[in-house]
């Protein structure tokens, strides 16, 4: 669920996977929350086998949706970040590849983010765990014009596309 402290009308609504090219989802903005689901909205947290907790805080996993094609054909899809180097904010994609990932965590709140190890905003660079939630609904371009979830590049960085705006994503248990 999309938390909006700026935009009423993003408040409470849902992600949902968007075709983006073949067997290529994006996360474009979905319903309200209160609206009955429909398809393409269950997305999953996969951890490690160490976890027995699947709601357990802090802990790194890959997020994963079961993409469906033509005769109830399931591909087991991961979501990875994708950067565009003339701009700031980087596109999350669902690829039917699910060893092409990006981390990422939930906090005691269920809300998603990034974890840093790395410091490199001094010199010279030092090692520090620090929790980034970047993300945005954005009007993006990856193979078609959609309003979608967004990350934006750089520690604490403003995003360069205006059409911005930020919110929190909420994990809600189904």
């Amino acid at each position: 669920m999309v938390i909006s402290h700026h935009n009423e009308t993003l408040n409470g609504t849902v992600l949902s996977a968007c075709h983006e090219g073949a067997a290529i989802e994006g996360f474009c903005r979905g319903p309200s929350i209160s609206d009955p689901l429909a398809y393409g909205v269950h997305f999953y947290f996969n951890t490690s086998a160490s976890n027995t907790n699947p709601k357990a805080a802090d802990v790194p996993g890959v997020l994963s949706y079961d993409a469906v094609f033509g005769d109830n054909m399931t591909v087991p899809s991961a979501m990875s970040l994708v950067p565009d180097f003339t701009s700031n904010v980087a596109v999350p994609i669902i690829y039917p590849n699910p060893d092409q990932y990006n981390e990422v965590y939930f906090d005691k709140n269920d809300e998603m983010y990034v974890l840093s190890f790395r410091d490199d905003t001094v010199d010279p660079p030092v090692s520090k765990e620090t929790k980034f939630k970047q993300w945005f609904v954005c009007q993006t371009y990856y193979s078609y014009t959609y309003t979608t979830l967004a990350w934006v590049i750089g520690k604490n960085a403003k995003p360069q596309n205006p059409t911005c705006q930020k919110v929190q994503v909420q994990r809600i248990w189904g």
